[in-house]
C-alpha cells in the first residue's frame, strides 16, 4: 500500500504509477498473467496494485531475457549496439538473477539520489570516485594483484580486485591507503564492512587516511559497530544509499539521518508485518521502477525491512514520498527471542555496538531457545580472551546449560557484556554460546549475512 495519509506525493507520481503499470500488464510477457487480475482502467490506481502479487527473483529467472522488456523492443539488437548489457546480482547461487543492465537510467537514478543529502546535492555528478568492495559486486576479478593502472578506468578506481577479503594481506592496506592519498577521489564508495577493515588497520599502524568529499556506503546493512570505527579514521560526511541490481536507487539517507525515497523512479508499496513482530511501524519494500526502457519492474520484493517515520516531514525539507527511519536488514535474516518475538539485524546490531571491544560478529539461531555469537574483537582483547582459556573452546566460567552463556576462551568483560545484551533482548531463559574468533568472513557472495535463524519459519506468515 501507499501511505498517502502519512506521506506526501506529487500528482505525477500517480500519473507515472498509472503508465508504468498499464504498459508491463499490456506489454511484458512476464505479466501476462496479472491482466485477469486488473480490477481495470476505471479503478484507483493503487487498488490496481494491491490486486497484483509481488514480482519475485524466482520470476524474473523464469521469464528471462524478455520477460520484463517493455513494447516489444529488441534486446538482441541493443545487446549488439552496447546499449544494454547483461549483468549478474552478487546473491549466493539460489538468489542469483541475470539482469538486463541499461547503465543510462542507472546513472540517471543514482544522478536523482544526490539530491536527496546535502552534502551530494551541490556536486555535479558524476564525481572521481574510488569503489571499495568484493569483486563479486563489482568491478575486476584477478587472483593476482593488478597494478593500479588495470584497476583504473578513467576517473573511477577500484580498490580491490579480490573477491573476499580473506585474500586481504598487510600489503593490499597498504596499497589502499596510499592509492587513496594519491588518487584523492571525491567520493569513495565502499561495503562498510570492508571499509571498516581498513579503518581498523590504520588505527592498529597508526596511518593516517585520506579522506574524500563523501563516504557512501552501500550493497549491505551498515553496522554501528563499523560506523564508529570509520568515524575515528575518516572524517567524511558518511551517506548510506539503498537500492538493488533490479531497482536501481531507492532511498538516500540525508544529512538528518533519515532514508528518502528516490520518488523520480520508484514506488514503494509498504507491507506491514504482523503486530505480533513489529508492525504495523516495520515492514517490507514492494518496489516498482520509473523510466527505465527495458526492465518494467513492478512491485519487487527486494527483502529488506524498513521502520517508517512517524510523519511525512523531515528536518532536512525534503517532505515528498516516503520516509524510514532505516533499512533494518532483510527478511531471511531475521531471528527470534524465546518467547517468539521478532529481531532484526538493526536491533542485535544496536545491542551489541554499546559493548566495547567488538569489531565485528556472527549471530546464529539454531534453535527456539539456543543461540551461537561469533566475534571478532580488538587485537589486545582477543589475545587476552584466546590466551587466558589456552583454547578456542575452553570454560569461560560464566557457566553454561539453560538460561546461561558459555564463551569460547576466557571470561573476558566483552564477552561478559555480550552475554548481558543478548539475555536483554532474546531472553534470559535462552542458551547462548560466545565464541571469540581470530577473524570472521563474509559469505559466498562477498557480503556478510550477520544473523540468521537456522531453523524453518513461515516468512510469509510474518506480514499481516
Amino acid at each position: 500500500m501507499i501511505l498517502s495519509e502519512r506521506y506526501n506525493y506529487p500528482t505525477d507520481f500517480y500519473e507515472r504509477s498509472k503508465s508504468t503499470f498499464e504498459t508491463a500488464l499490456s506489454t511484458a510477457p512476464a505479466y501476462g498473467a496479472w491482466q485477469a487480475l486488473d480490477p481495470g482502467a476505471g479503478a484507483p490506481i493503487c487498488e490496481r496494485y494491491g490486486a497484483v502479487p509481488e514480482l519475485t527473483k524466482q520470476m524474473i529467472r523464469d521469464h528471462f531475457p524478455f520477460g520484463l522488456v517493455p513494447n516489444h523492443r529488441d534486446v538482441e539488437a541493443a545487446l549488439r549496439s552496447g546499449e544494454v548489457e547483461h549483468t549478474y546480482t552478487s546473491g549466493t547461487t539460489g538468489e542469483r538473477v541475470i539482469n538486463i543492465w541499461d547503465q543510462d537510467w542507472w546513472d540517471r537514478a543514482e544522478a536523482a539520489s544526490w539530491k536527496l543529502n546535502a552534502h551530494t546535492a551541490g556536486l555535479s555528478y558524476p564525481q572521481k570516485n574510488a569503489k571499495l568492495s568484493s569483486s563479486l559486486n563489482f568491478g575486476i576479478s584477478c587472483e593476482e594483484d593488478l597494478p593500479i593502472e588495470y584497476r583504473l578506468w578513467g576517473d573511477r578506481l577500484y580498490l580491490s580486485e579480490k573477491i573476499n577479503l580473506i585474500q586481504w594481506q598487510p600489503r593490499h592496506f597498504e596499497r589502499m591507503a596510499k592509492e587513496l592519498k594519491s588518487f584523492q577521489p571525491v567520493v569513495l564508495e565502499a561495503n562498510p564492512s570492508l571499509l571498516a577493515r581498513l579503518a581498523y588497520w590504520a588505527m592498529d599502524e597508526g596511518v593516517e587516511m585520506y579522506s574524500p568529499a563523501i563516504i557512501m556506503f552501500t550493497f549491505e546493512f551498515t553496522s554501528k559497530i563499523h560506523l564508529a570505527a570509520i568515524r575515528k579514521v575518516f572524517s567524511s560526511p558518511l551517506i548510506s544509499s539503498f537500492g538493488t541490481t533490479e531497482t536501481g536507487f531507492v532511498l538516500e539517507e540525508c544529512e538528518a539521518g533519515r532514508m528518502h525515497q528516490n520518488i523520480g523512479f520508484c514506488r514503494i508499496d509498504y507491507h506491514p508485518l504482523k503486530d505480533a513482530y513489529g508492525g504495523p511501524e516495520l515492514g517490507r519494500m514492494l518496489v516498482t521502477t520509473f523510466g527505465n526502457p527495458w526492465n518494467t519492474v513492478i512491485k519487487f520484493d527486494t527483502g529488506d525491512l524498513i521502520r517508517l517515520h512517524p510523519s511525512g516531514t523531515c528536518e532536512c525539507g525534503r517532505n515528498e514520498g516516503l520516509i524510514a527511519e532505516a533499512v533494518e536488514g532483510r527478511v531471511t535474516n531475521v531471528t527470534f527471542t524465546t518467547s517468539g518475538g521478532l529481531v532484526t539485524t538493526m536491533a542485535l546490531d544496536d545491542a551489541l555496538a554499546i559493548v566495547p571491544g567488538i569489531r565485528d560478529y556472527n549471530f546464529i539461531q539454531h534453535g527456539t531457545a539456543s543461540y551461537e555469537l561469533q566475534l571478532m574483537l580488538a587485537p589486545d582483547l582477543a589475545l587476552d580472551a584466546v590466551g587466558g582459556a589456552g583454547s578456542a573452546s575452553g570454560g569461560s566460567g560464566v557457566g553454561s546449560g539453560s538460561g546461561a552463556g558459555r564463551t569460547s576462551g576466557s571470561g573476558s568483560q566483552t564477552a561478559d557484556c555480550a552475554l548481558e545484551a543478548l539475555r536483554a533482548l532474546y531472553g534470559a531463559d535462552g542458551a547462548f554460546d560466545i565464541k571469540i574468533m581470530k577473524n570472521i568472513y563474509p559469505g559466498p557472495a562477498g557480503k556478510f549475512r550477520r544473523t540468521q535463524a537456522n531453523f524453518d519459519y513461515d516468512v510469509g506468515g510474518l506480514f499481516a
